[in-house]
């Protein structure tokens, strides 16, 4: 796990510097720089020792020299992918993940990434062909941000860091209309106009001919509701996926621990990786003195069931204390104190162990959240109802005394598209026309926002409501809310977090279950 930086067209190591110095929690055990004045590319990272403790520094290279690459993250299949470039005739000096980057780029080029499993970013520069090649994983559990500047281009896992790299600061007013409705940006989108996360599942090549990206993975080409199984048979299935998960996420020299809400997501991965371990598992749970959110006694209930050497923060008013040194950390605004109790969460953990196992993911999943159902008993009562009811619905919702919580549920879930839409909204009530506290000008049209929610629904197959947001929460809330949040209040810590229901094989069985077994 690494913090990464670097730029194209400028070769400024005073700037290189400032800006591994701005990600230092990502990495605080060692530093390490690459720079081509003649090209103008400079790269850089910031290490935190995990896998190969001794052997990993960065940036790796090729055998000749002609390619270098910075990468955070972590390759879990890594081991097996040097055993294949072996055979092909690669010499290895290292037992890192990360060298193994820059032989599978020599095979395969862009197609590298096709080989990967893990979550990861990172920049790679082909001397020979002139190119820099940015990618992220699949899911976007690791960040990664780029922009245009006056000299050429500049990225890296922090999006102030880019800021000291040169990008100009205009307020991107479609972004801003997004981050209202949803409490995040998302896609490609930042506040800034001139800089954008690499999506997930994307590679961005900058080469002579331009800039390209390209997308090589996309939960949209998983045919959703198509596997035909018993609940027994999809239970089995999962139980094996995630095993092996939790397995291959255990691996590190250094040692590992759990988050433990109490909730079934994290119980089931504290219950396989204490199997899997020779010593107690570490656990770490939140507790409140507000009932409506203490899960403390579950916790410790599944704590004692499986042996764990369990701690517990205790979050309240006085937690508030963390917030000034939180937002430091992020990049981004954003729009929930969510992340003060994980940020606690983390200082706690980490003074025991680098890298945690966490339950990201299967709520998204699998349906977990109860406005789920919500929503979809909403949908089975309406749908029955002529469609005139849904005409009046929209015309009256807005200006009724009398039932409008009603009506407006009736105009919203006309339609899938329109559910989603107002179910994921935050801050501000969805509405089509521009919100002139904003003063913008945007629309759910012109900002974008409806289009990406269009492209999600139109490729769900299964009719059913929670089917349509679970794939539009997974394809953006998940990564760039839940995912964000997950990774810059662990790394402030220097925290690797490790999401076991995000490997790709469980992620692409939970999006081919029908909607009742996946729930179930």
């Amino acid at each position: 796990m690494c913090g990464i930086v670097g730029a194209y067209g400028e070769a400024d190591e005073r700037m290189l510097s400032e800006m591994l110095d701005w990600i230092e929690n990502r990495g605080p055990d060692e530093e390490g720089s690459y720079v081509d004045r003649d090209a103008g590319l400079m790269m850089g990272a910031r290490r935190l020792s995990i896998v190969d403790l001794t052997g990993g520094s960065q940036p790796k290279v090729n055998e000749d020299g002609s390619v270098r690459v910075v990468f955070n993250g972590e390759i879990y299949n890594h081991v097996e992918l040097r055993e294949s470039l072996k055979r092909q005739g690669h010499r290895f000096e290292s037992r890192s993940d990360t060298e193994v980057l820059v032989h599978l780029w020599e095979e395969y080029g862009d197609g590298m990434v096709d080989h990967l499993e893990g979550m990861f970013a990172f920049s790679l520069w082909d001397e020979t062909e002139e190119t820099v090649f940015l990618a992220r994983d699949r899911l976007g559990i690791k960040p990664l941000y780029y922009g245009r500047t006056d000299y050429g281009y500049v990225w890296g896992s922090e999006l102030p860091a880019l800021l000291i790299g040169g990008v100009d600061r205009t307020i991107d007013p479609a972004a801003v209309y997004n981050h209202f409705s949803l409490e995040y940006t998302p896609g490609s989108q930042t506040l800034l106009r001139d800089v954008n996360k690499v999506k997930p599942g994307h590679t961005i090549r900058i080469d002579p001919d331009g800039v390209r990206e390209r997308e090589y993975w996309s939960l949209l080409d998983v045919d959703t509701g198509s596997a035909t199984m018993s609940f027994e048979s999809a239970a089995d299935r999962l139980t094996g996926l995630l095993e092996r998960s939790v397995e291959q996420r255990l691996m590190a020299d250094v040692p590992v621990g759990a988050f433990l809400s109490g909730g079934l997501d994290s119980s089931a991965i504290v219950g396989i990786a204490s199997e899997l371990t020779d010593r107690p598992l570490k656990t770490y749970s939140l507790s409140f003195s507000n009932d409506r959110f203490d899960e403390s006694d579950e916790a410790r209930l599944v704590a004692d069931h499986f042996g764990t050497d369990h701690h517990e923060v205790h979050v309240d008013l006085s937690s508030m204390d963390l917030f000034d040194e939180m937002i430091t950390y992020l990049g981004e605004p954003t729009g929930h104190l969510q992340m003060l109790p994980i940020f606690a969460l983390s200082r706690r953990a980490s003074e025991d162990v680098k890298v945690a196992l966490a339950g990201e993911g299967a709520d998204e999943l699998f349906a977990g959240y109860p406005r789920y159902q919500q929503v979809g008993n909403y949908k089975r009562k309406v749908d029955p109802l002529p469609g005139i009811a849904h005409d009046v619905a929209g015309t009256v919702a807005p200006v009724s005394p009398i039932g409008t919580k009603y009506f407006r549920y009736l105009s919203w879930l006309k339609n899938n598209t329109e559910m989603v839409l107002h179910q994921t909204c935050g801050f501000m009530p969805f509405r089509p026309e521009p919100e002139d506290f904003l003063e913008t000008g945007e629309t759910a049209e012109t900002s974008g926002l409806r289009r990406r929610v269009t492209r999600v629904t139109d490729h769900v197959d299964d009719p059913a409501p929670e089917q349509h947001m679970t794939a539009f929460e997974t394809h953006y809330t998940l990564p760039d809310y839940h995912l964000y949040k997950a990774d810059h209040t662990s790394m402030a810590h220097s925290l690797e977090l490790r999401v076991p229901f995000l490997s790709t094989d469980i992620v692409e069985f939970a999006h081919s279950l029908n909607c009742e077994i996946g729930r179930a």
